[in-house]
């Protein structure tokens, strides 16, 4: 190589490495104001779009007095009856819900992703065959000669040192696996969680629509009372009025309960993966009132350890620190080793066992242009992205637990206050009717103590049921699983104790 020719090489050197530094200029200043121009454009293009004609349906199908010779044949599954407890009703959507389906077969997938990134550093086996045809003009004869020629190889090739990006790989694919496992774990408790306020929301909706049937002949025995006296000539008509105007909306407030019960009724089907016209027949027909002993410490420290999010956070971060050293594998050599087999035929039988041969492979990669180091910077980021989220997760996390747990507090209070109101509203009520009866009460009062004990009696369920449900929540908050896996039996049977 002369002078003048290692120059040009040297030049033409330096100018590939000014362009890859070039290419690692920052992005553009980023605008904080809309762009008129892009509006303008998006409002032109609107202009341009021609709008079909639709014609709309105004006929009421529900108005048409055919409509039952509309719909199919098809016979409505037979409606059925079903004891349910809350721990059946948590078991049967444990076990028939489709998310916790779905989430199982993902953990199946992410097995199979480890398999596959770990299959990487297996030797690979290799087999190629070629053969071509040609015509050739050979002097010494008349005419063309059809030419044929083959070759055949078998090789193996076993990586020895990839700069840890595989090895990288497989972790980040071992960490993704276990991400998959506790998403598994928190489907099942999400369901749990859903189950359980389906089951008391029925369990509270049917209180409820108990409570307007009490109310309903509340006001009906008081406006009999009343018409009474005023056909007696003791009361006025107006009483009569007010009564009866009460009892009506009574009515109308028990039309909605029991609408609401049939409502929960169907959730809770549905939630249980049953038919819907299923009838239930819950085995509860009280609240519980389970005691609560935990510290608000021991609720956090527990979720701290146990809840799902903050485990995969975990893996998260672990998951970005693989990644940086896959990417940091770009500045490293890779190796690798190999042999094989040749031959030049078209039969495999024609192997010739002397044609064969051993490899060995550096392979490095001195300049790429900056992508590597691109790649290495934005992995740094993506370490410190997923550090920040676990931090976030577990604030988040801690507010979550002492939110629930504070909500028990104050409910377990809600419990004994209105108590202690439904017998006095009871009381009161039984007083203005007795004082109406005898002549020496008004009927506002006797209207104002039924509503007051109805405000009460509702009042009550509605805290038992916060309660429960509360203690649901908190329990979903603290990681507590709804299915005691292997895995992680121990472990929590060891929090438990300590607790």
């Amino acid at each position: 190589m002369n002078k003048y020719t290692y120059r040009i090489l040297a030049a033409s050197v330096v100018m590939a490495l000014s362009f890859g530094v070039g290419a690692q200029a920052k992005g553009s200043d980023t605008r904080v104001t809309t762009d008129p121009s892009i509006t303008e454009k998006a409002l032109a293009a609107q202009m341009k779009q021609v709008s079909a004609d639709k014609s709309v349906n105004f006929n009421n199908m529900l108005m048409q007095k055919s409509l039952g010779d509309a719909l199919t044949d098809a016979a409505a599954p037979e409606a059925s009856s079903l004891d349910i407890d809350l721990r059946g009703a948590v078991s049967t959507a444990i076990q028939n819900n489709r998310d916790i389906t779905i989430a199982d077969l993902q953990r199946k997938e992410a097995e199979a992703d480890v398999s596959a990134a770990a299959a990487a550093k297996n030797p690979s086996v290799g087999y190629s065959w070629q053969g071509n045809q040609f015509k050739t003009r050979i002097v010494s004869t008349a005419g063309d000669v059809n030419n044929r020629s083959y070759s055949q190889g078998v090789n193996v090739t076993l990586p020895i040192w990839t700069g840890g990006k595989l090895e990288g790989l497989i972790n980040q694919a071992r960490y993704a696996k276990n991400i998959a496992d506790l998403t598994y774990y928190k489907t099942e408790a999400d369901t749990k969680l859903s189950a359980v306020k389906a089951y008391y929301t029925y369990l509270e909706n049917i209180k409820l629509a108990d409570v307007q049937s009490m109310s309903v002949n509340d006001y009906a025995n008081h406006l009999k009372n009343v018409q009474q006296q005023f056909d007696a000539g003791i009361v006025a008509k107006l009483d009569v009025l007010t009564s009866s105007t009460s009892l009506a909306n009574a009515k109308q407030s028990k039309i909605a309960a029991d609408n609401a019960r049939d409502i929960a009724e169907a959730n809770l089907n549905n939630i249980m993966r049953i038919p819907m016209n299923t009838k239930l027949n819950p085995l509860d027909k009280d609240f519980p009132e389970p005691a609560f002993d935990i510290t608000m410490d021991q609720a956090i420290a527990m979720a701290q350890k146990y809840r799902w999010e903050l485990i995969q956070a975990d893996y998260s971060v672990r998951v970005a620190n693989e990644a940086l050293k896959v990417a940091k594998s770009g500045y490293m050599p890779t190796i690798s080793v190999g042999g094989g087999y040749s031959w030049d035929s078209a039969a495999l039988s024609k192997i010739d066992k002397d044609d064969w041969a051993l490899l060995g492979k550096i392979s490095w990669n001195l300049w790429d242009g900056g992508s590597t180091q691109a790649a290495v910077k934005k992995a740094k980021e993506g370490v410190k992205v997923a550090q920040e989220q676990l931090l976030q997760a577990r604030e988040s996390v801690e507010l979550e637990v002492r939110q629930d747990y504070l909500n028990i507090l104050s409910y377990k209070e809600q419990i004994r206050a209105t108590e202690a109101a439904v017998a006095q509203a009871e009381e009161a009520y039984k007083i203005a009717a007795v004082r109406y009866s005898s002549g020496v009460g008004i009927n506002l009062d006797v209207l104002d103590a039924e509503l007051q004990l109805n405000t009460a009696r509702t009042n009550y369920i509605t805290a038992l049921y916060n309660y429960n449900i509360g203690l649901a929540t908190l329990e979903h908050a603290m990681g507590i699983p709804a299915v005691i896996h292997s895995e992680f039996a121990s472990p929590l049977n060891q929090a438990m104790e300590s607790k």
